[in-house]
């Protein structure tokens, strides 16, 4: 009997963690997997005019969370979120505006073909974040453009981002994604509880022996 409710109370533990993970907003799942990402620092692009910590997330149908964040590579086509952190404190108050674009390839007609364009804007937060879909295979570069000082927008940091085949270690991040959060939650929940309930079976079972 007292073996069932252990159990019982291990397992409502897990499904609890997994429900609460689960139930996050989209931008909270992002945020997370984002953190665990930042601290492996893996994604950093200092070649531009400030550096930037980029992380691109496949979108998984039925609305599933993130697994593991992408650098320079995603594997396939399909629906992404990307988060790009800036963390110099007086960049994030320069208008910036973003661009996602096409680089050229055998049968394009000019040097590279825009898809996205989001206009300038302050982002005192130090994330911008991007939502778009790939629809072919080839090489892609995110342009965050800023003021030249002559009214005209310069490009002053370049994201390359290569979609098929494969992208090696390089392109994959180093940090933890939502759904792995969620496991280690789970794991921690279910040790702390089943390491509590042992404990104290183990007191209980050590006074009877006094008492005998």
């Amino acid at each position: 009997m007292r073996k069932n409710l252990q159990n019982k109370f291990i397992t409502g533990l897990c499904v609890t963690a997994s429900l609460l993970s689960l139930s996050l907003p989209l931008s909270a799942q992002l945020m997370l997997a984002h953190e665990g990402h930042h601290d492996a620092g893996g994604c950093v692009i200092e070649s531009g005019d400030f550096p930037v910590t980029v992380s691109i997330y496949e979108v998984p149908k039925e609305d599933l969370p993130p697994m593991h964040s992408f650098c320079d590579h995603v594997p396939d086509v399909g629906k992404v979120n990307i988060t790009i952190e800036i963390s110099d404190l007086d960049t994030r108050e320069i208008p910036i505006a973003v661009r996602l674009v096409m680089d050229a390839h055998e049968g394009m007609d000019h040097g590279e073909h825009e898809l996205l364009y989001m206009p300038a804007e302050q982002y005192l937060s130090g994330i911008i974040v991007v939502s778009t879909e790939f629809d072919e295979l080839g090489q892609y570069s995110i342009l965050l453009e800023t003021d030249d000082g002559a009214g005209n927008a310069k490009t002053a940091v370049r994201i390359p981002v290569h979609v098929g085949g494969s992208g090696g270690h390089g392109g994959h991040g180093d940090g933890f994604g939502m759904l792995e959060i969620i496991f280690l939650i789970i794991a921690a929940g279910g040790g702390a509880a089943f390491f509590f309930l042992r404990k104290k079976n183990s007191d209980k079972d050590l006074a009877k022996e006094s008492q005998t």
